[in-house]
């Protein structure tokens, strides 16, 4: 299994002939600072994962943690879910809100033009807010077959003029906090606290294992954009994480200019069933995500154990 409590890297093995790699071997992660974006999805707000004080408490206590550290965090919102008076909130931190797709429609579940209607619909929804820029498709699913994938990419690109906001840091965040408001739920408070205690270093583990990625195939670092949401784990843990994550080097950027990073103008060459890293995408690609699928059954084992036999 891979530890959560230290940073780390991993190691790319080539194999056929070079167009996919492995990810394996945990390490010390790189030195060197680099441009961090940070992005929460699922906005208004996960509801279910909402904290005490509720979306609206919630993302009052998320906002001025980060107003406080001058993050220019962008919110990716799924627009049939309403929550006006919380997009407004962000608006009024002076944050950005993105295109989340409507209902948040798996694409690679339902038919193209349904899905590219629901983002359609989201997209004219935020010009009340601010005009939308940016675009992140549901669960990184991206399409099944090439004609999917080239055809959303198009629409998206070309009828909505969206930029497509990647995301190289992706991570199990979203499952700490399932796990963490089911064990509040069931009364344990001893076990909602080590999900909890989870939390930061799981996503320094992430964090040190894109630039770790990027740097085994480019060479050089890149500009990371990490994957947040908008739950009870979030919002109670955010100033500690941005804390955590500056110690670690990250100077935090708006997100347009992390993007203006060469390294997402690189021809997406993945198809599959997968939603996945930036980083996994282009060649040579990632076939096995190795720190991902460890790190998961790690968390599952110890925080979700199955029952035992009757």
């Amino acid at each position: 299994m891979v530890s959560l409590r230290g940073a780390l890297w991993v190691t790319l093995l080539a194999a056929c002939g070079g167009q996919h790699v492995v990810l394996s071997e945990p390490a010390a992660p790189p030195a060197a600072g680099f441009l961090l974006s940070v992005t929460y999805d699922d906005l208004p707000f996960q509801e279910a994962l909402a904290p005490a004080d509720g979306a609206l408490g919630g993302t009052s206590r998320l906002l001025a943690a980060l107003t406080a550290r001058s993050i220019p965090a962008v919110g990716f919102v799924n627009c049939d879910r309403g929550g006006d008076e919380v997009l407004r909130l962000w608006r009024a931190a002076g944050l950005e809100l993105g295109n989340h797709q409507a209902n948040h429609d798996n694409l690679n579940r339902v038919p193209l033009e349904t899905w590219l209607d629901g983002a359609r619909r989201c997209h004219e929804a935020l010009k009340v807010y601010n005009p939308p820029r940016f675009f992140r498709y549901p669960y990184l699913f991206q399409g099944k077959t090439v004609e999917v994938r080239d055809a959303a990419y198009a629409a998206l690109r070309g009828e909505l003029g969206q930029t497509i906001a990647h995301v190289t840091i992706d991570n199990h965040e979203w499952r700490l906090a399932q796990l963490y408001s089911e064990a509040l739920a069931a009364g344990d408070v001893a076990r909602a606290e080590a999900v909890r205690g989870e939390y930061i270093p799981h996503l320094l583990a992430a964090t040190a294992n894109a630039r770790t990625v990027a740097q085994k195939k480019l060479g050089r670092e890149v500009a990371q954009v990490l994957l947040l949401h908008a739950n009870a784990l979030s919002v109670e843990l955010a100033g500690p994480l941005m804390d955590a994550l500056a110690a670690e080097g990250a100077r935090f950027v708006p997100l347009e200019q992390a993007l203006a990073d060469p390294v997402f103008t690189l021809p997406d060459a993945y198809v599959g069933p997968a939603g996945i890293s930036w980083l996994y995408r282009f060649e040579p690609v990632v076939s096995a995500w190795t720190w991902e699928d460890e790190t998961w059954t790690d968390l599952e084992a110890r925080y979700n154990p199955p029952p035992p036999p009757p």
